[in-house]
C-alpha cells in the first residue's frame, strides 16, 4: 500500500541522503561574499527554509546570532537533533506569517530555491513584505531561484532512484511549459513502508521578481548568474538575488 503524504513529510528522513552531493560549504562562503560585497555588517541571520539545518550549521562561528525555521515539522525535528544546532533557536514557520517580531534580522536566507515552492503571486507578495517587516534598515535579503530554461533543459523528464539498507526513493521531475511549473514526484520507502510526495513550484521571471521586489520596498542590489559575480541574464541557470530593506 502507498500513502500519499505532504511534501517533506516522509522525504524529510532521507533527505540528507538525497542532499549528499551539495557543498553547503561552498554556499556558505558564497553566501558570505555576498555580504562582504554589500558592505553591510550582519550579526544577526535568520534561515527562513532551513530544512535538516545543513547549511545553517556552516555558519556557526561566522555570525553570532542564527535561527532557523522551515514549513515542514519532520525537517526542522531532524535540524533539531543535530549537535551542531542544539543551541540555535529551530521553529516550524509560514513564510507568510514569520515568527519574529519587527525589525529585528540583519540578514535573511531563503535558498535552494525554496521561494519557487511559493506558487501564488499573492502569497509571494505577501513573504516579501513579511520578510522586508523582519528585517531592520538596510537589513539583507538573499534568495536564488532556478531558471525556466535550466528547468527546461535538465528536468524536462528526469529521473533519479538510490536504495540504500531497504531505504531510499524514486523521482521523476517533469516541466509544465506552458505554465511554468516544475513537477517532482517521489516515491520514498522508510522502514517496508512506500509514501509518495508530490512537489510542485512556479519558476518565475527574473524580471517579474525585480518588479515585485520593488514594489514591495526592496532595493534589489544584486542579481547574479550561479555562484558569481556576474550579472544573471537569460542564460543563467540558477540566479542570487541580494536585495536590501529600503
Amino acid at each position: 500500500m502507498t500513502n500519499k503524504t505532504a511534501p517533506y513529510h516522509q522525504l524529510a528522513h532521507v533527505y540528507d541522503r538525497m542532499m549528499s552531493h551539495v557543498d553547503y560549504r561552498g554556499w556558505r562562503d558564497y553566501i558570505l561574499q555576498l555580504i562582504d560585497a554589500s558592505g553591510k555588517t550582519v550579526d544577526s541571520l535568520v534561515d527562513l527554509s532551513c530544512g535538516t539545518g545543513n547549511l545553517l550549521s556552516f555558519f556557526k562561528g561566522k555570525i553570532r546570532n542564527l535561527a532557523g525555521c522551515d514549513s515542514s515539522r519532520e525537517m526542522i525535528e531532524i535540524a533539531a537533533g543535530k549537535r551542531a544546532l542544539s543551541k540555535t533557536p529551530l521553529f516550524v514557520n509560514d513564510i507568510t506569517q514569520i515568527a519574529i517580531a519587527a525589525e529585528q534580522v540583519d540578514c535573511a536566507l531563503f535558498l535552494y530555491d525554496s521561494l519557487n515552492y511559493i506558487t501564488e503571486s499573492s502569497s509571494l507578495e505577501k513573504c516579501f513584505k513579511e520578510v522586508r517587516r523582519i528585517l531592520k534598515i538596510n537589513g539583507m535579503f538573499i534568495f536564488d531561484v532556478v531558471s525556466i530554461r535550466h528547468c527546461r533543459e535538465y528536468y524536462a523528464d528526469f529521473h533519479e532512484s538510490e536504495y540504500w539498507g531497504g531505504e531510499g526513493y524514486t523521482r521523476h521531475s517533469y516541466f509544465d511549459t506552458k505554465n511554468s511549473i516544475q513537477h517532482n514526484d517521489f516515491r520514498i520507502v522508510i522502514r517496508g513502508r512506500t509514501f509518495e510526495e508530490q512537489h510542485i513550484q512556479k519558476i518565475y521571471s527574473q524580471s517579474d521578481l525585480e518588479k515585485m521586489l520593488i514594489n514591495c520596498g526592496f532595493l534589489v542590489y544584486g542579481m547574479y548568474d550561479e555562484f558569481t559575480s556576474d550579472a544573471a541574464g537569460e542564460e543563467s541557470g540558477r540566479i542570487h538575488f541580494l536585495c536590501i530593506k529600503k
